[in-house]
């Protein structure tokens, strides 16, 4: 009835920093064109090798028939020399365009401020081993709030949504949750 990795036209790549006592840790995040989350990489570096890790790892979920025709990216060039190896490599369509304009990558900019509000809330990172399962943490509540795990549910109609949502949560981490 569903299928959990739809295919979508385009991707948005983009990284944003964390400081994880006193030093910058890097937060490489992709989403597609609905806004959903498809992946994150926590990362010490910010370079060719850290963006080709990333991509890499985005695109183990994905066979090529369900990779996008364009990836979205800012003007960092690591993003440039992972895209060409991993299409060397055969691990990405070959007509895929990577498309390098700011506007393009409004929504992934302004859907780094929900996350970086959580951790200036937390009060910032003395580990980057808790820091990673921190984020990994606020992200998987921001898809079941974006509602990516709505296939899951037993009933999706939107009169039902919110008690299943809160049924799942349950389920997952084994809290209660009151709804009022």
């Amino acid at each position: 009835k569903y299928q959990f990795i739809r295919a979508v036209s385009s991707w948005q790549l983009d990284e944003t920093y964390v400081k994880v006592n006193g030093k910058w840790f890097y937060l490489y995040r992709a989403i597609d064109k609905n806004g959903e989350t498809l992946d994150i990489y926590f990362s010490p570096k910010r370079n060719r090798y850290a963006a080709y890790d990333f991509l890499k790892r985005v695109l183990k979920s994905y066979p090529a028939e369900r990779q996008p025709k364009t990836l979205n990216t800012d003007k960092h060039a690591a993003y440039g020399y992972a895209i060409a190896r991993l299409i060397k490599e055969g691990k990405l369509r070959e007509d895929v365009q990577q498309r390098q304009i700011k506007i393009l990558n409004n929504r992934i900019e302004s859907d780094h401020a929900p996350i970086k509000k959580l951790i200036v809330a937390t009060g910032g990172f003395k580990i980057a081993k808790r820091a990673w399962a921190t984020i990994q943490g606020f992200e998987t509540l921001r898809k079941l709030n974006k509602g990516q795990f709505d296939e899951w549910l037993r009933r999706d109609e939107p009169e039902f949504r919110v008690r299943e949502r809160s049924t799942f949560m349950n389920r997952l981490f084994n809290v209660e949750m009151v709804l009022a």
